[in-house]
């Protein structure tokens, strides 16, 4: 659904496979990543089975019944109580599951003290070549509601010469820890770049509006990621108030 249209609608699409508890997590370039979870049952110690070991990655760019990608699988059980969360890097850290009343470690889903790192398709090394490079020392990290703010970047050599304002995106993640499938507090803001400007060195400079309000990005702590073409670089934390 796009809420902002004058008369919004749903649009249903069949997920690749079935899962409950699973959770949902916003990618630095818009990307949607389901993991973790079961495909039969409820939420609760011993009432899900079969785990759903395969994230499925969806991309709202393509076309209905495209959108959907399975990703490669783990060999843990991420039952009840399993969690994740999107890194600086870009990574996804992945922790949790079946906590139960007290400690289990012999149950057919035991309480699981494994931490797992999983990389989403944009950390595949061949697209390094392509992965822009915050320089963080002169970006600005301190935002303001409305106010500009630049962000600094450098693109590897070869390709610099090619890009133009739109190959670029702004992101700003609000980065909560997800569980049980649900988190109030994430969102991914997409800022409004108005300028962009390439220096003799091949380094960039990028002029965006800060979100207007707290309606749009409450105030607080955010990861900042300039994405290329799909490919986000490694995360700076800033600050909006």
């Amino acid at each position: 659904m796009v809420i902002t249209d004058q008369i919004a609608k749903w649009e249903t699409e069949d997920m690749p496979s079935r899962r409950t508890m699973g959770d949902c997590l916003i990618l630095p370039n818009g990307q949607l990543l389901f993991i973790n979870g079961a495909q039969r049952g409820t939420a609760g110690w011993w009432d899900a089975d079969t785990p759903n070991l395969t994230p499925a990655l969806y991309n709202p760019e393509k076309p209905k019944g495209q959108r959907f990608t399975q990703l490669n699988p783990t060999q843990i059980s991420r039952m009840y109580h399993s969690t994740s969360a999107l890194l600086p890097n870009g990574k996804i850290w992945v922790a949790g599951s079946n906590t139960h009343d007290t400690y289990k470690d012999v149950d057919k889903f035991p309480t699981e003290t494994r931490v797992e790192g999983f990389s989403p398709p944009y950390l595949d090394p061949t697209l390094d070549k392509y992965r822009p490079i915050i320089d963080e020392v002169f970006s600005t990290k301190n935002l303001k509601y409305g106010h500009k703010l630049e962000t600094i970047f450098k693109l590897p050599q070869d390709i610099n010469n090619n890009v133009v304002k739109n190959d670029i995106k702004i992101t700003m993640y609000f980065p909560p820890f997800t569980t049980h499938g649900y988190s109030m507090s994430q969102r991914l803001v997409v800022i409004k770049s108005r300028t962009m400007f390439k220096n003799v060195q091949g380094v960039f400079s990028i002029e965006s509006l800060a979100p207007p309000s707290g309606d749009v990005a409450p105030p607080g702590y955010y990861i900042l990621y300039v994405v290329h073409r799909g490919v986000p670089s490694k995360g700076m934390w800033v600050r909006i108030q």
